[in-house]
């Protein structure tokens, strides 16, 4: 709703003001007019400014003229009308070609008419449109403060953005992702595949949305950018939803053209305030939610479940309508180059939060001393779901930050909720065997270190120390002498049932290159591979060596 150069050519098309210089500056916006016929006038022109003149001051002086038009632009200033035909008999030639080049515009004014004349109907013009502004910017603001008392949420609020603005709105969190979103039942002059095509961008994860939200936090501003679709282009225009600092994402809003883009600009604003209370209401629920699901989790994880109030707290929990129960340990690795760790564990609660409990509504999730607790329950039973709900839950935390690496451990299925705290112990030794075993960045369960597991006990693993250990010395002592991995070979190979295809494909090596190996092994240790009680005992004393730290020799000597 802003005046521009070529709304004030309108005003006068039948008075003869035109344009005589200037044309890329048509769409400079005309906030105030001022006339000047003062030497030091400069000194009180201020951006978006129109200025009207006679160029008595400047009328002989070229040289006058050229820095004139320089110093408005640089000003900022809108443009320069001048009356021509009684000081100048036309715009000078160097005046035209600066203001050309700067994008500046000169107005030709008719000597008939008086710079009052001029000036009274462009004030009166400006005052209408901020009366329009602020009228509509009061509405916009009771219609917001109505959503905002009935507390009907997100989506409620969005929708009256989209109907006030009648643009296709969309609201995303801190990390891009959709929200919510609204569109007009029908977008006139535009096709319906277009409208398909703008749908489809709303609902999509934002593009370069970290760029995005450090812009949007720097400016605090609207921020627009042009959008093209096939032949076509259009505004998008994004504002942070913002509270003390802290960002809870973005609403973008797709205007067709820039006709009440102010007013719209407005209402994004005003939205975006009361987007903000609704976010911190949100997160006050949720940080209540977390609190109350930790301090469940301390009862049945850490507590003594006979205590009367331990058993009145769990009476009135949700858990108590669940059968099933399983429990899962998430962790991120410490690493030096990641910053803002409680941030990030925050992040990945979230995710994780919502992902569990919209797959088993009855699940707790929590945070305790730097990882994330999952306590899965279901009136139903999940073991057979494929794939396992923490399967999809990793690949969308590795999706969702792959600058991260973040492990997880399984626990055992059981059938009481008395059993979830060895569910509990029993996900923290997946957690720990699967990063010695895989590397952190992976998901555990508990059939792939339960043999492990036992293996951890030294005594019960004496017998298998003797029997083995001299094996495994005389291969270690080979390696060192040959510089080939000769127990890695062999632990593939008989991990690999003995298989010369599957073992060569899973080293990466030739077949003939793994025969070598097992015949310098055969060479050095004389093993029997047909034997199947020690070739047995020999993949059990392997996988101890894995979690002693390839220790075996020394382990042996100290049994």
């Amino acid at each position: 709703m802003h005046l521009l150069i070529k709304d004030v050519l309108q005003l006068f098309q039948d008075k003869s003001v035109s344009l005589a210089a200037g044309l890329a500056g048509l769409d400079n916006t005309v906030i105030s007019v001022n006339i000047m016929d003062a030497p030091d006038i400069l000194n009180w022109v201020k951006p978006g400014d129109l200025i009207l003149t006679t160029a008595y001051i400047a009328k002989d002086d070229p040289v006058l003229q050229e820095r004139l038009i320089k110093d408005l632009a640089a000003i900022g200033a809108a443009g320069l009308g001048i009356k021509t035909k009684r000081f100048l008999p036309e715009i000078p030639a160097i005046i035209k070609k600066t203001a050309d080049e700067l994008s500046f515009p000169i107005l030709d004014l008719p000597l008939d008419m008086s710079l009052s004349e001029i000036m009274n109907p462009i004030i009166s013009n400006i005052a209408n449109r901020q009366s329009y502004v602020l009228h509509r910017t009061i509405e916009i603001q009771k219609a917001l403060t109505r959503v905002a008392i009935q507390g009907e949420g997100l989506c409620s609020i969005i929708t009256c953005l989209g109907k006030l603005t009648q643009c296709p709105v969309g609201c995303y969190d801190v990390n891009g992702s959709p929200l919510a979103r609204w569109l007009p039942e029908n977008l006139p002059g535009i096709p319906d595949r277009i409208v398909r095509q703008i749908a489809a961008l709303l609902e999509k994860q934002v593009e370069n949305n970290d760029e995005l939200q450090g812009l949007l936090a720097r400016t605090k501003s609207p921020w627009t950018q042009s959008l093209s679709i096939e032949t076509g282009c259009y505004l998008l225009t994004s504002f942070p939803v913002m509270s003390d600092n802290e960002t809870f994402g973005h609403i973008s809003i797709v205007q067709l053209n820039d006709t009440f883009a102010d007013i719209n600009d407005v209402a994004l604003e005003q939205t975006c305030i009361v987007a903000a209370l609704d976010f911190a209401k949100q997160k006050a629920i949720a940080q209540s939610r977390r609190l109350h699901s930790r301090d469940i989790l301390e009862y049945i994880l850490f507590d003594d479940l006979a205590k009367p109030n331990v058993a009145e707290v769990l009476t009135g929990s949700r858990l108590m309508h669940a059968k099933f129960f399983e429990c899962w340990v998430v962790q991120l690795a410490e690493d030096e180059n990641v910053v803002n760790i409680p941030v990030l564990l925050t992040r990945i609660y979230k995710t994780t939060q919502q992902l569990v409990t919209a797959a088993s509504p009855l699940s707790i999730v929590s945070e305790r001393t730097g990882k994330i607790i999952v306590l899965m329950a279901s009136a139903n039973s999940f073991i057979n779901n494929e794939p396992h709900l923490g399967i999809i839950l990793h690949n969308t935390l590795t999706s969702l930050y792959q600058d991260l690496t973040i492990s997880i451990g399984v626990g055992t299925l059981s059938t009481k909720l008395s059993d979830a705290r060895q569910s509990f112990h029993n996900a923290l030794t997946c957690l720990r065997l699967g990063q010695q075993i895989k590397g952190n960045g992976h998901i555990t369960f508990p059939y792939e270190i339960a043999c492990y597991s036992i293996l951890e006990n030294d005594a019960a693993a004496a017998i298998l120390a003797q029997v083995c250990s001299s094996i495994i010395e005389k291969l270690e002592y080979g390696e060192k002498n040959s510089g080939t991995d000769l127990l890695q070979t062999l632990e593939k190979y008989l991990e690999c049932d003995k298989s010369l295809t599957e073992t060569a494909s899973e080293l990466y090596i030739h077949r003939n290159t793994l025969s070598n190996r097992l015949e310098k092994i055969m060479d050095i240790v004389n093993l029997d591979f047909t034997n199947k009680e020690l070739v047995f005992c020999l993949r059990l004393a392997l996988r101890r060596r894995k979690i002693s730290g390839g220790q075996a020799g020394k382990k042996s000597r100290e049994l």
